[in-house]
């Protein structure tokens, strides 16, 4: 019996639901001792780009679905203290990629270099927001739009300063030559409902002067930042996770501005807030959502977020009455509306615990910490996958009946899983003749890992 198989009579599922799994199929080696963060395939050409943040480098790879992973190039873009790559994406169809790159000052603006995929030379620079972090082509390649984060933080008396959070729409309609750039601002959240409010007295630990330290923050456009994009398949609308402000941007692509911003509540399921050695869910969780990655239905209609957390205090000391900070879910929203259809529940940590990987020391704080989420169709099923970067694990999810999404298996990225040492972040699908693969980036390792998904 096969370990989802196993797990899927663990948990008492239905056949059906457990007649798909991830296998792992290679490792890409770096070399890199950490960095990894993110990774982009362009489905035309199955070439996959991964960013190094540590290391201000790009590595191009051939996905070969016989042989796995293969690096085809690797271009340095920056040199090592001189800003940071944030985030990196592949063209749909162009020998293109773009980056997104914070400047060393955190108050200043970032860029987002257009480089060539075979050889790093640079094709565009566009000045854009502060301290860009998501970045992401439309799915025709006309437009990018950007999550400036400004999550820099200095001294301003006796208190604290920050850029503000905001929205850049790159259109490049007219070619890379011609790319013409809009800031899309964002406005005060109080009274959005299901957002953080001032009352909900949440805190961010940020590194100011080269210590950390805990800044109180509020509903101002100063205090948002976004943090992840996503388009909707006919490229119209771009979803954008306001994650310390537990909420969601939705900009018209084509209109160039912002449509709505929606609150994303709260989560209350069973969960394990103790580390004492051992899974034992037996306390109720009540959280902000929080989502990092986000992903967009195939056909449009739902919205998944990873809901990570990012605010402190953690749950062990957070006072009774108040949120804690990250879900621990993946959740599922009508995309056009913002309405919760559900969510996972208790089921990443449970199914985390049963795969040998559920990272007990993180119990007082986020547990596996989901961290990116891809929807997809496989084999006549709605699914998506999460990576849960604590746990260092995938999670494989049924979308069948998105009021109540079904873990079907987590399975650790590698050796090691449920040590901390593998941290999968960005995480990327595509299919390829009928073949079903996942790619995920491993921060702490330094290296890719490939899975397959299969009946």
């Amino acid at each position: 019996m096969s370990p989802a198989y196993a797990l899927c009579a663990l948990f008492a599922l239905a056949p059906l639901a457990c007649a798909v799994e991830l296998k792992p199929v290679s490792v890409y080696r770096s070399g890199y001792a950490a960095g990894t963060e993110i990774v982009s395939v362009q489905a035309s050409s199955l070439r996959v780009v991964v960013s190094n943040s540590e290391q201000g480098q790009v590595d191009v790879l051939a996905l070969d679905p016989a042989a796995g992973l293969q690096r085809l190039a690797r271009h340095r873009l920056l040199d090592p203290g001189v800003g940071e790559i944030t985030s990196v994406a592949f063209h749909p169809s162009a020998d293109v990629f773009a980056v997104a790159v914070r400047d060393s000052d955190g108050q200043k603006n970032g860029r987002v270099e257009f480089r060539a995929a075979a050889d790093g030379e640079l094709l565009k620079r566009v000045v854009i927001g502060v301290w860009p972090d998501s970045l992401a082509f439309s799915p025709n390649g006309d437009f990018v739009v950007v999550a400036n984060e400004g999550e820099g933080y200095v001294r301003a008396g006796q208190g604290f300063r920050s850029a503000e959070g905001s929205i850049s729409l790159i259109d490049l309609r007219q070619g890379l030559a011609q790319a013409r750039h809009s800031l899309i601002a964002l406005p005060d959240l109080a009274g959005v409902e299901g957002a953080t409010q001032d009352a909900d007295k949440r805190l961010l630990e940020r590194e100011i002067d080269g210590v950390e330290l805990k800044v109180p923050f509020g509903t101002s456009p100063e205090h948002i930042e976004p943090e992840y994009v996503a388009f909707s398949p006919d490229g119209k609308r771009a979803y954008v996770s306001l994650q310390e402000n537990n909420a969601m941007a939705v900009v018209d692509v084509l209109q160039g501005k912002l449509d709505k911003v929606f609150g994303l509540g709260v989560v209350r399921h069973a969960a394990d807030l103790v580390e004492d050695g051992q899974y034992a869910p037996r306390a109720e969780l009540i959280a902000l959502r929080e989502p990092d990655g986000i992903s967009v239905s195939p056909d449009g209609r739902y919205l998944l977020t990873a809901d990570e957390g990012d605010t402190d205090p953690k749950a062990s000391k957070t006072k009774a009455g108040f949120p804690v900070g990250g879900g621990r879910t993946v959740s599922v929203f009508d995309a056009m509306s913002g309405t919760l259809l559900g969510d996972t529940g208790s089921q990443l940590d449970d199914m985390a615990a049963a795969a040998g990987v559920y990272p007990d020391a993180r119990s007082p704080n986020k547990g596996s910490e989901p961290e990116g989420v891809v929807a997809f169709d496989a084999f006549g099923r709605h699914l998506a996958v999460a990576s849960l970067e604590r746990a260092d694990a995938l999670a494989l999810i049924d979308l069948t009946e998105p009021s109540q999404p079904r873990v079907l298996q987590v399975l650790g990225a590698g050796a090691g899983a449920g040590t901390g040492k593998l941290a999968p972040e960005g995480l990327a699908h595509v299919e390829h003749e009928g073949r079903h693969f996942l790619i995920s980036a491993l921060e702490k390792s330094g290296n890719v890992a490939l899975f397959e998904l299969v009946e």
